[in-house]
C-alpha cells in the first residue's frame, strides 16, 4: 500500500517512489525542449512514460524483495477494468477482419494509443487509488512561495546555460545550471511528500500547473525570457510548457475546484493571498489560452461545485472572500490587461464575439461556403465521419488505437455529400467530442463501458456525501469530483484526454475520488507464489521494454528535427542521413520518413525514395500524401504499375485531388492494361468531380477507345462537350467518331454554333457596331434557346465586355456563379474583369474560389502568382 503517513514506516522503495511521484507531478508539467524535438510536449510525453515505468518497476523489485504487497481493491475497478479489456477484443475483432496491410499500421496504432491507456491512464488509475486521503488540508502555502522563488530562478536560464562539448542528444540536453534547478525543484517537492497523500500531491499539481500558466501568460504578452527564438506556433494564445494552449488550460480546469476549496477553508491570511493569487492567474491563463471548450469546462466544474450542499454551504460561509475573488477574476477574465492593437477588444472579447456565427441555420454541414465557420464546422465535419466509422463496425467499433486510420478511411464519404468542406480535410486522433471517439474505436459497447464507468462513480460520490461527515476531505472529494466532470465536458469540444500529460493528471484524479470515496477496508494481500512471481517478472520486463521504447522513440524523433534543421538550410545530404536514421530507429515516425522520401525523391533517388515511402506506408496506411509522393517516385524508376496502384490508393483517400486524377489519366491512357474496373471507376468520380477540367474528358474518352469501347468514348466525349461546348478539341474527337451521312448527336450542332460565335467575339473590334450589336443578340438568342449551357453566358458576358458594359457583363457572370459556383471558366471571367476595373481584391477573390475548386489550376495559379 503506498499509504505513507509516517516518516518512520518508509523504506528505500518509497524513498524512489517519492522522488519518481515529485517528478511526475512537478518536472513533467514543466519541462521543455523546443529544440530537440519537433513537438514541444515530446520530451514531457517520453519523460512521464519513464517515470511511470519506473514507478512499477520499483513496485516489482518491492515485491521480489519483500515477497508481499498490498493493494486497495475498489468499487471503480470492475468497471475500468471491464473497459479496457473491451478495447482490447475490439483491436483484436478489427485486425482479424482488416487486409493484410493494414494490420503493420494496426499494431503502431495499438502502440501508439494503447500505450496512452495502458501506461498512462491505467498507471495513473492504479498507482493514484493506492495513496489515501489524509482527511487534512495542511498548509502548505510556504513551500508555494518557495517553488515561486524557484520558479523566479530560471530567468537566468539563458545567461547561465551550458552545453557538454560532445554531440548528440544528451549533450544538447544536459546544462549544469539546469540540472541544479531540477534537483533543487524535485527536492522541494519530496520535502511536499513527505507524507504521501493525495491532499499533498495536489499542491504539487497546483505549483507545476500555477508556473506553467505564469509563464504562458508572459509569453502572451511578448516577454519570452527562455528561447532565444520565437516558439509561440499559436499567435496571440499563451503557450507555456504544455506545447498546447488547450492542454494546460485543461489542467486548469481540473484543478480550478480544489483550488477553490483550498481558498475558501483557509484561515491563514497569508494562504488566503497565495491561493487566491493561484485562482487568479489561473483564470488569466484561461482568458489568455482563449480554449472556449475549456470555458465551458470551467463553468461546468464551477456550477456543479453549487450544486453539491456541502460546497455550497462553504460558499455562502465564504461568501465575502468569494465575492471578491469573482469580482477580480472578472476583471482579470474580461478586462483590457492585454490587447493585441489601439483601442482594439480584448482576445477574450473576440473570441466570445465569435460565437454569434453559431446559429440555428448554419449549425449544418449544408453550409454555402462563405457561411464556413471553422471552429464549429470543422466538428460537425469530424462527428459525421466519426458516425460512418460506428455505422462501419457499430457494436465494437474500428479498434482500440485504429480511429485515426478509420477516420481517414471514412473521410471522403463525407466530403463527397458536402462537397463545400472540401478544406476541412484533416487528420486527427479524435473528433473533439469523447462520446464521438468512444462510439468511434469502441462502438455501442465501448461507449456505453466509458459512460457506465464514469456513472458508477457519480454513484458513489453521491453516497459518500450523503452519508459521510467529514469537512476537508468530503469538500475536497466533491471539488475533484466536479474537475473530473468539467474535464468531460471540456472533452465534448476538446482532444486533451487524447494528450498524454492531460490524461495523466485526469486520470490520476478519478484514482483519487476512488481511494476518497471507497470503503477503507478494501484491501487485498498479495503474497510471493510461483505465478504472482511470474507477473512480477512480466511487469518488470515490460518496464524495461518500455525505457528501451521511449529512447529509441526519442532519439528518432531528435534525429528527425534534426533532418528538417537540414531541409531549412538546404543540406540535403546531412538531412537524409538523419531522416534515415530516425526511420531506423523508430519505423513508425512517419514525419521523418516522409521527409526522407521527399529528400530522396528531389535528389533524383528514386528506388531510395519508394523504399522510404513504402516504409512510412506500412506504418501510416492512412496518410494519402505518402501514396502520391510513392506514385511519384514510382514513376522515377519507371514501374508504372505501383505507380497506378498508389495513385487509387490517393484517390481513394482524397477524392478532390485534382492533380492525382490527372496522373492517374495520363498513366492509363500510356498503359491502358491498368485500366481495371477500380481504375475506371476513380476515373468517371474524377470527371464528375472535376467538369470543367476538359484535360480529363479528352483522355477519359482515348482511354475508351483504347479499350475497344466505342461507345463509352462518344458517351464520354459527348458529357464533356455538354459541359465545354467552347472545347474545340472535345468537338473534334466527337464528331470523328461519327462516319459521314449517320446521325450525329445534337451538340454537335450546338457547339459549333457557339465556336463560331467565339471565333466571332475574338475579331470584335474588327466589327462594325452593326455585326457587334447582331453578335450579341445571337448569344442571346442562343441562351435563349440553351439556358443550361453556362458557356453562353460567360461568352455574352464577354461581348458585352468587348462593347464597354462591364457593369452588365458582372451581373451575368455573377448569375452564373449563383447557379454554379464552382464554374471554372465563369470565375476566371470575372476575375478578369475586376483585374481590368483594378479591384485586386475581387480579383484574387474569384481567382481563390477558381483554385478552391480547381486546385492546381495552371491558368487561375499563375494569374494568382501574378496579383501577388
Amino acid at each position: 500500500m503506498l499509504n505513507l503517513t509516517k516518516a518512520a514506516k518508509e523504506t528505500i522503495y518509497m524513498k524512489i517512489m517519492r522522488v519518481l511521484l515529485a517528478m511526475c507531478f512537478l518536472v513533467v508539467p514543466l519541462v521543455f525542449f523546443t529544440d530537440l524535438t519537433a513537438n514541444p510536449f515530446f520530451v514531457q510525453n517520453v519523460l512521464l512514460y519513464v517515470l511511470i515505468a519506473l514507478l512499477y518497476g520499483t513496485l516489482a523489485v518491492k515485491f521480489l524483495r519483500s515477497k508481499d504487497i498490498d493493494f486497495t481493491k475498489t468499487f471503480f475497478d470492475l468497471a475500468f477494468f471491464v473497459y479496457v479489456i473491451t478495447c482490447i477484443v475490439g483491436w483484436l475483432s478489427a485486425v482479424s477482419s482488416a487486409p493484410q496491410a493494414m494490420r503493420q499500421t494496426m499494431f503502431y496504432g495499438l502502440l501508439n494509443y494503447g500505450s496512452l491507456l495502458f501506461i498512462v491512464s491505467l498507471g495513473a488509475y492504479m498507482l493514484s487509488k493506492n495513496v489515501v486521503f489524509s482527511g487534512t488540508i495542511e498548509s502548505k502555502t510556504n513551500y508555494i512561495l518557495l517553488f515561486l522563488a524557484w520558479g523566479a530562478l530560471w530567468y537566468f536560464l539563458p545567461m547561465l546555460k551550458t552545453h557538454l562539448l560532445s554531440d548528440g542528444l544528451f549533450a544538447q540536453m544536459f546544462d549544469w545550471y539546469g540540472l541544479v534547478l531540477w534537483i533543487l525543484g524535485v527536492w522541494l517537492g519530496v520535502r511536499v511528500l513527505r507524507k504521501l497523500t493525495q491532499e499533498n500531491i495536489l499542491v504539487l499539481m497546483f505549483v507545476a500547473v500555477f508556473l506553467a500558466c505564469c509563464y504562458g501568460v508572459l509569453q502572451a504578452l511578448g516577454l519570452e525570457f527562455l528561447w532565444p527564438f520565437e516558439i509561440n506556433q499559436f499567435a496571440t494564445k499563451a503557450f507555456s510548457t504544455f506545447g498546447n494552449p488547450n492542454f494546460l488550460s485543461s489542467a486548469v480546469v481540473m484543478l480550478l475546484p480544489s483550488l477553490l476549496v483550498y481558498y475558501m477553508r483557509t484561515d491563514s491570511k497569508k494562504d488566503f493571498i497565495v491561493y487566491g493569487l493561484l485562482v487568479l492567474v489561473y483564470i488569466l491563463f484561461l482568458s489568455f489560452g482563449l480554449a472556449r471548450s475549456c470555458w465551458i469546462g470551467a463553468a461546468c466544474g464551477l456550477v456543479m461545485m453549487w450544486m453539491f450542499g456541502t460546497l455550497r454551504a462553504l460558499i455562502w460561509q465564504r461568501k465575502g472572500r468569494v465575492f471578491l475573488l469573482a469580482l477580480l477574476a472578472a476583471g482579470v477574465g474580461w478586462g483590457s490587461v492585454y490587447v493585441d492593437g489601439t483601442d482594439a477588444p480584448s482576445p477574450v472579447a473576440k473570441r466570445a464575439a465569435e460565437l454569434a456565427q453559431v446559429t440555428p441555420s448554419n449549425f449544418t454541414l449544408k453550409v454555402d461556403r462563405e457561411d464556413i465557420f471553422q471552429s464549429l464546422h470543422q466538428r460537425l465535419f469530424m462527428w459525421d465521419v466519426s458516425k460512418e466509422i460506428f455505422l462501419e463496425r457499430p457494436v465494437l467499433g474500428s479498434g482500440l488505437g485504429n480511429f485515426q486510420m478509420a477516420f481517414e478511411q471514412n473521410q471522403p464519404k463525407t466530403l463527397l455529400r458536402y462537397p463545400n468542406l472540401r478544406e476541412l480535410k484533416t487528420i486527427t486522433p479524435a473528433p473533439h467530442n469523447e462520446l464521438f471517439f468512444q462510439l468511434g474505436q469502441g462502438g455501442i459497447v465501448g461507449l456505453g463501458l466509458f459512460l457506465f464507468m464514469f456513472m458508477v462513480l457519480f454513484l458513489e460520490v453521491r453516497d459518500f456525501a450523503a452519508h459521510k461527515k467529514e469537512g476537508d476531505k468530503k469538500q475536497l472529494l466533491q471539488a475533484l469530483f466536479c474537475g473530473i466532470l468539467g474535464m468531460l465536458a471540456d472533452n465534448m469540444l476538446n482532444i486533451s484526454l487524447h494528450a498524454v500529460v492531460p490524461a495523466f493528471i485526469f486520470w490520476w484524479m478519478v484514482g483519487a475520488e476512488v481511494s476518497g470515496v471507497g470503503k477503507e477496508e478494501r484491501r487485498m494481500s498479495i503474497t510471493a507464489n510461483p505465478v504472482t512471481k511470474t507477473v512480477a517478472l512480466a511487469i518488470l520486463g515490460a518496464s524495461a521494454a518500455v525505457l528501451v521504447w521511449q529512447g529509441l522513440w526519442l532519439a528518432s524523433e531528435y534525429r528527425s528535427f534534426l533532418g528538417q534543421k537540414d531541409i531549412a538550410v538546404k543540406n540535403y545530404d546531412s538531412a537524409a542521413q538523419n531522416l534515415a536514421l530516425a526511420q531506423s530507429l523508430y519505423p513508425a515516425n512517419t514525419e521523418a520518413g516522409f521527409r526522407l522520401g521527399n529528400v530522396l525523391l528531389a535528389q533524383g533517388k528514386y528506388k531510395e525514395a519508394l523504399s522510404a515511402f513504402e516504409t512510412t506506408m506500412s506504418a501510416a496506411a492512412y496518410h494519402e500524401e505518402v501514396y502520391f509522393h510513392a506514385a511519384l517516385a514510382a514513376l522515377g524508376t519507371h514501374d508504372n504499375k505501383k505507380a497506378v496502384h498508389y495513385l487509387m490508393d490517393n484517390l481513394k483517400l482524397h477524392p478532390y485531388h485534382l492533380q492525382g486524377y490527372v496522373m492517374l489519366l495520363q498513366l492509363l491512357d500510356e498503359n491502358v492494361i491498368y485500366a481495371d474496373e477500380s481504375a475506371l471507376a476513380l476515373m468517371e468520380r474524377g470527371l464528375t468531380l472535376f467538369p470543367y477540367e476538359t484535360s480529363l474528358w479528352r483522355m477519359a474518352g482515348e482511354i475508351y477507345q483504347k479499350l475497344g469501347d466505342t461507345e463509352y468514348a462518344k458517351n464520354t466525349y459527348k458529357r464533356g462537350l455538354t459541359v465545354d461546348t467552347l472545347d474545340r478539341e472535345l468537338l473534334q474527337r466527337l464528331d470523328a467518331l461519327y462516319p459521314r451521312g449517320t446521325e450525329k448527336p445534337a451538340v454537335i450542332a450546338q457547339a459549333r454554333r457557339l465556336q463560331r460565335y467565339q471565333e466571332k467575339a475574338g475579331k470584335f473590334d474588327k466589327m462594325s457596331a452593326y455585326y457587334q450589336h447582331r453578335l450579341r443578340s445571337d448569344v442571346e438568342a442562343y441562351i435563349e434557346e440553351y439556358p443550361e449551357d453556362t458557356n453562353g453566358r460567360i461568352l455574352l458576358a464577354r461581348v458585352l465586355s468587348l462593347g464597354g458594359n462591364d457593369i452588365k457583363a458582372k451581373e451575368v457572370l455573377e448569375s452564373v456563379l449563383k447557379e454554379y459556383p464552382d464554374d471554372l471558366w465563369a470565375n476566371l471571367a470575372l476575375s478578369t474583369l475586376y483585374y481590368k476595373a483594378e479591384d485586386e481584391a475581387n480579383a484574387k477573390r474569384y481567382l481563390q474560389n477558381a483554385l478552391f475548386y480547381y486546385p492546381q489550376n495552371t491558368l487561375a495559379t499563375a494569374r494568382l502568382e501574378a496579383l501577388s
